[in-house]
């Protein structure tokens, strides 16, 4: 469960409160909603067992030939190998633990997720996860957030693709 997953250590770094992010190789600043992001992302590969190579934190939409400027706070990817090349399976919005998880956050998830074309979209506040799933026309609630194993096999299955 991602409660059991902490914050990584703070470094400073020119006085300045920093993480070192292990998915972009790089400093970032502590911030409410980076250290959600630095919860999720062990919590993705330990407990889910996404590869770190799937995983991009602070993705502009653009990255996916969309035409947004907005960023997705963690997307995960599948390789499609028809295309050479990886797509979304699911998007993670990580929420500052003070921010509500209200109509307006569960909103902005679906939204990214439906404009990536996500089977899956995970909202959290580090402490609530809700998890959907997105079928036929509608995203479902489940119980629990699926392994990746899990999320690329329904991908699979429902696509009818073989990748």
């Amino acid at each position: 469960m991602l409660k059991d997953f902490m914050p990584p250590h703070i470094y400073r770094i020119e006085n300045q409160p920093m993480y070192f992010d292990p998915v972009r190789k790089k400093y970032v600043p502590v911030t409410p909603r980076e250290t959600v992001r630095q919860r999720v992302v062990p919590y993705l590969i330990e407990e889910l067992n996404v590869p770190q190579r799937m995983i991009r934190i602070g993705e502009k939409l653009s990255y996916y030939g969309l035409p947004f400027r907005h960023r997705a706070d963690v997307v995960i990817e599948r390789f499609d190998r028809a295309e050479q090349s990886a797509r979304p399976v699911a998007v993670v919005e990580c929420k500052a633990l003070e921010t509500p998880l209200d109509d307006a956050a569960f909103n902005e998830t679906f939204d990214y997720a439906e404009k990536l074309g996500c089977d899956y979209c995970i909202l959290t506040n580090g402490e609530a996860v809700f998890c959907f799933y997105l079928d036929a026309e509608s995203y479902v609630e489940l119980e629990a957030v699926p392994t990746y194993r899990e999320m690329i096999t329904t991908r699979l299955r429902n696509a009818g693709a073989t990748f």
